[in-house]
């Protein structure tokens, strides 16, 4: 275009040039149109002048008047020039370069920009960026390319992983689908299988899922290799383990176990797994742990919730690392151990965090909020609890109001008002609730507002649904709460027989959303309820022993409450629960028999040697782990306990 200027319709072209780049400035112009940048501005100085640019724009019809003017080839070779300098600009311009090289007609260009953005997203993928992976494997997907089946089905299956990472599990799910029907079309059988062991996870999302027992039935068809068939087995044992009770709703809340099903799959894979890859002998622990959470496998449990957590870790796969790490909080729990507790929580929530995915955000709002509550700490838990909400409403988890209405309880349980308590059961759909848990705790509610014909249905229900894949240690707290309360004779005497073989276990849910405390506080509370106070005050002797381990702080206070309430005469010995000091540390004993003997912080900072910073970090710990608010509280409860 050298001399342009010399044809009176010369400045016309080269504005054309800055409206196919879509910028008009000179220097745009002047570097797709081989011009200098003088001759540029010559040119859009003429453009204003005859009218066409008004203040450095153009209007649409103008614009595409002077484009229609160009021969075709120019054209197309400005629209290549674009595509080329567009992509040397990085992952975020392909998509403008992708749209200059289609214009240009480029085939050549167009497979090296999709190749460009499918590696790009792959690298976004690496890094947890996967609001970029998703848009990245999208304009692959559309560039137009005529690829090959099982390159489509790969690159789904790689868009559905970012899909998943944004917490869009339904949507991930529909692609893996598309991508599953593309890899059995082409015969690949370990690809399909690796698709259809993906839309099995999270397994937590839909239980029961139809399509995900197909597709992993249809995978095993066509003979995948060995390591694969082992891993489709343990996806298929998390598949068939629960379906749900009402499968049109869109949250699941209750669910029917099919231990008779899904353990001997469970078996056969852990069996299996001995020498296959870490991810197969993951999912395998996975899958065991799964349908294993019966109290009597409680031992075992724990050593398969341990390995599953360090495979997970080492394969840094983020949703099997929470996945392992909510097991293991659960299997702590019910163990006492909290140390352990506090491991898995802590994986929880830097996993959560460092990924950023909104559902496993939601684990770890709802696994703080349990801990929480644990701790006592109400105004915690209500900011864990709007977390959870938050998260898993935005996500549409289909769990998420199964843990809205856990800790609603748990929150009516410490308030302990009444009138909250009425307003709460009056509200829409609460009535409704199917779930043995959710059952045993509206049961105890209104037997407590004095509802006892519709609380004793309530429990009968609950109690007749006692299930040992479903929390069983949990709901038989809860309800003998209810039955104590409402003094059923029968329904006390069966819940003992419930309880009484797992004594020495923490009653927790299968999410560690709620944990009543030690099995043996519930056992303490039904045997008061029939008028055994010497078998309560023995029941709270050792629930104590396991609270003080735990530092539970709620199931100290209320071990304290009920014993307030027994007989006289059948009052716990302190001596027999001082095995573990409440949780102390060493330090925090010292300090505790100096608070009692009246010394004041910088005093006893004086005696020990800290800072008075430490020592009041060591009263404030001592507090809570007392429950306690104040220093002659404290003092007082020592004393009771024989601790100073």
């Amino acid at each position: 275009m050298t001399g342009v200027m010399e044809d009176p319709r010369g400045w016309r072209a080269l504005v054309a040039v800055g409206v196919i780049a879509g910028d008009l400035r000179a220097r745009t112009i002047s570097r797709y149109a081989g011009v200098t940048q003088a001759i540029a501005e010559q040119a859009l100085a003429a453009a204003a002048d005859a009218g066409v640019l008004v203040d450095g724009a153009i209007s649409d019809s103008e614009a595409l008047r002077l484009v229609a003017e160009m021969p075709a080839e120019t054209t197309a070779g400005i629209h290549a020039a674009l595509a080329s300098h567009y992509m040397m600009q990085g992952p975020s311009h392909l998509l403008e370069a992708l749209d200059h090289a289609r214009a240009a007609g480029d085939t050549s260009h167009v497979e090296e920009i999709t190749a460009a953005a499918e590696q790009a997203g792959h690298m976004s993928l690496s890094v947890a960026d996967y609001g970029s992976a998703r848009r990245l494997f999208e304009l692959a997907g559309e560039s137009g390319v005529a690829d090959a089946p099982i390159e489509r089905a790969r690159r789904l299956g790689a868009q559905a992983v970012a899909l998943e990472g944004l917490g869009l599990v339904a949507e991930a799910r529909d692609v893996l689908a598309r991508a599953f029907d593309l890899a059995e079309v082409a015969g690949d059988a370990d690809l399909a299988a690796d698709l259809a062991i993906a839309y099995a996870f999270p397994a937590d999302w839909y239980a029961g899922d139809v399509r995900a027992g197909a597709l992993l039935q249809r995978a095993d068809t066509l003979g995948p290799d060995k390591d694969r068939a082992v891993a489709l087995t343990a996806a298929r044992a998390i598949v068939e383990m629960r379906i749900p009770v009402d499968p049109t709703t869109d949250h699941q809340t209750a669910w029917v176990t099919r231990a008779s099903i899904a353990r001997p799959l469970a078996k056969q894979a852990l069996d299996a797994a001995g020498d296959a890859t870490p991810l197969t002998r993951l999912l395998a622990l996975l899958a065991w742990r799964n349908n294993h959470r019966a109290p009597q496998f409680l031992t075992r449990r724990r050593e398969v919730s341990l390995e599953a957590v360090d495979l997970a870790q080492a394969l840094r796969l983020p949703g099997r690392q929470v996945d392992a790490a909510v097991m293991l909080a659960v299997d702590a729990l019910e163990s006492g151990d909290r140390p352990l507790y506090e491991r898995a929580l802590s994986i929880i929530r830097w996993v959560a965090e460092r990924d950023g995915n909104p559902r496993l955000l939601w684990h770890a709002s709802t696994a703080s909020a349990g801990a929480a509550f644990i701790d006592a700490d109400l105004d915690a838990a209500v900011r864990h609890q709007a977390a959870a909400r938050e998260h898993g409403s935005a996500i549409d988890s289909p769990g998420w109001l199964g843990a809205e209405l856990v800790f609603t309880a748990e929150r009516l349980l410490a308030v302990d008002d009444p009138e909250t308590t009425r307003a709460t059961l009056a509200l829409p759909g609460v009535g409704d609730v199917v779930n043995p848990i959710g059952r045993a705790a509206i049961a105890y509610f209104r037997a407590q507002l004095g509802d006892r014909a519709t609380a004793e249905a309530d429990l009968r229900h609950a109690v007749h649904h006692l299930d040992d894949e479903s929390s069983l240690l949990l709901t038989a707290a809860i309800a003998a709460e209810a039955a104590a309360c409402l003094r059923v004779t029968d329904l006390m005497a069966t819940l003992t027989g419930v309880l009484e073989p797992w004594a020495d276990h923490v009653a927790v849910d299968a999410s560690a959303w709620w944990c009543y405390g030690p099995v043996t506080l519930a056992l303490a509370v039904l045997a008061h309820g029939s008028g055994d106070d010497d078998a309560a005050a023995s029941y709270l002797d050792a629930a104590q022993v396991t609270a003080q381990r735990m530092t539970d702080v709620r199931a100290l206070g209320r071990i304290d409450a009920l014993r307030a309430e027994l007989r006289p005469g059948a009052a716990a010995n302190p001596a027999a629960v001082l095995d573990v000091p409440h949780g102390l540390s060493e330090r925090e004993v010292q300090v505790l028999r100096l608070l009692v003997d009246g010394a004041t912080n910088p005093e006893i900072a004086k005696v020990l040697s800290y800072s008075p910073s430490t020592i009041r970090n060591d009263v404030t710990s001592i507090y809570r782990k007392f429950g306690v608010r104040s220093r002659p509280e404290a003092a007082a409860r020592a004393i009771a306990l024989g601790l100073a």
